[in-house]
């Protein structure tokens, strides 16, 4: 099918490989959000698509699922990123010897990064009981960003992330709801 809707390839660059994409809105969307951010798209067979790819045209994506068609095309689900972000990490230097330098302080890992964030509201924590009562935004974003969970016991402080110049405190790192992607639970930064 892919070969056959030549008229309809875009070209993109899939996780910094160039390629080919068909897209289209998804058809069935109910919602603002389904109706905005959620695409379909479709790969040749030979393309090196996987879930949690960046697909980048005019617009940027990120892909939530990948089948199979019976002609092997490389069927997705996509979700139009809409925010940049920095991931920040409380960390201090040191010198040759290891002895500290100067106080910690938040300092950046992870700058540009694109991702989907999602506002929480009443409707959204309806659809995803397991958000925590404090959770403002929650954000996609592929697992090869460093975002540490809150857990990690070499952390001193939980990771924050700046998005809109504003901050804000990692609480979940969720690394299974998607495949090769982070689901990330954001609360007010009250540092």
């Amino acid at each position: 099918m892919f070969y056959e809707f030549s008229h309809r390839h875009t070209p993109c660059v899939v996780d910094g490989t160039e390629d080919v994409v068909i897209l289209s809105r998804e058809t069935k969307a109910t919602t603002v959000m389904g109706k905005e951010y959620v695409y379909n798209g479709v790969f040749s067979p030979e393309s090196l698509v996987n879930r949690g790819s960046l697909v980048q045209t005019e617009e940027t994506f990120l892909v939530l699922t990948l089948r199979k068609t019976v002609d092997q095309d490389n069927y997705c689900s996509l979700v139009k990123t809409n925010a940049v972000v920095e991931v920040q990490r409380y960390q201090r230097e040191y010198d040759s010897n290891y002895n500290p330098i100067g106080d910690a302080e938040f300092v950046s890992v992870s700058a540009d990064v694109a991702c989907f964030a999602q506002y929480v509201t009443a409707q959204l924590r309806q659809q995803e009981p397991g958000l925590l009562p404090n959770t403002v935004f929650v954000l996609q974003l592929q697992t090869s960003v460093d975002v540490k969970d809150p857990q990690d016991s070499s952390l001193a402080e939980r990771e924050r992330i700046v998005m809109g110049g504003k901050t804000y405190q990692v609480d979940v790192v969720d690394r299974i709801k998607y495949p090769n992607l982070l689901h990330i639970q954001l609360s007010e930064d009250r540092r």
